[in-house]
């Protein structure tokens, strides 16, 4: 009876241990940025690399292990080396702090006339910028509320018939908001800021902490925004069991 029970457990753990490897490969699939934070700018998955800039420095109060703390006047961190053309991407960070002014960026690509940017607008919602710098992109201000000083993982979907806005609290669950217009091909060129906009007199950065910066080239649905939100990326494998971020460290 005993041999039988702890066959059922091994068994459960073989396939618990499935269910989280094939939840990891599926969220890793078209993951194309991959910026941890955790004491350097190195991109895991790809070949960019980013440096502190300005009022910017390490911190290890992140969501996941380390972090970037930004001053909100002057901090970020400028990557070179990441450019992408696309119609479909997943622009996903953890946040928690505020905005130093309406329309500060958390990600920014300039290179205008073509922006890449996700960030607040003049509601303190979450928005984004595409299309060649289209109205109809950052003027939309029906995505989720930002909080305040609170952890929240932001994401941008953006897909060639809508873009999707979600923020995900561990108070609030996940929140979104739908932007049901066309998207072209549009290149994020190697000019890639993480808590910065440097357009329009260089004041829209970011005060607080940011974490765990993806970029995916396709638009991810809402369940694995969830999955990523709750779960993570597998990032470690201890004891034959997948250790996932939420697991790790959540503060």
């Amino acid at each position: 009876m005993k041999k039988r029970i702890l066959f059922s457990v091994i068994l459960l753990l073989a396939f618990g241990l499935v269910v989280n490897m094939a939840h990891a490969k599926n969220l890793k699939d078209g993951l194309v940025g991959y910026w941890p934070l955790d004491g350097s700018g190195a991109d895991k998955v790809g070949k960019s690399v980013g440096k502190l800039d300005g009022g910017a420095n390490w911190t290890k109060a992140g969501r996941v292990n380390g972090a970037v703390e930004l001053d909100g006047k002057t901090g970020c961190v400028a990557i070179s080396g990441f450019t992408l053309t696309t119609t479909e991407l997943t622009a996903v960070m953890w946040f928690k702090g505020w905005k130093q002014g309406d329309w500060s960026g958390i990600i920014c690509s300039r290179n205008d006339p073509v922006t890449f940017w996700v960030g607040f607008t003049g509601a303190d919602t979450l928005s984004y910028v595409w299309n060649n710098n289209a109205a109809n992109t950052y003027s939309w201000v029906d995505g989720p509320k930002i909080p305040q000083d609170e952890w929240g993982m932001c994401a941008i979907t953006i897909d060639k018939d809508k873009a999707v806005g979600y923020i995900y609290t561990d108070a609030k669950k996940l929140e979104s908001g739908e932007n049901k217009i066309p998207h072209m091909e549009q290149t994020i060129a190697d000019n890639l800021k993480i808590g910065r906009d440097e357009c329009c007199g260089d004041n829209r950065h970011v005060s607080g902490i940011l974490d765990e910066v993806m970029i995916y080239n396709r638009p991810l649905a809402e369940d694995e925004i969830l999955q990523l939100a709750t779960n993570g990326l597998a990032v470690e494998f201890k004891d034959k069991l997948a250790t996932q971020w939420g697991a790790i460290k959540q503060q």
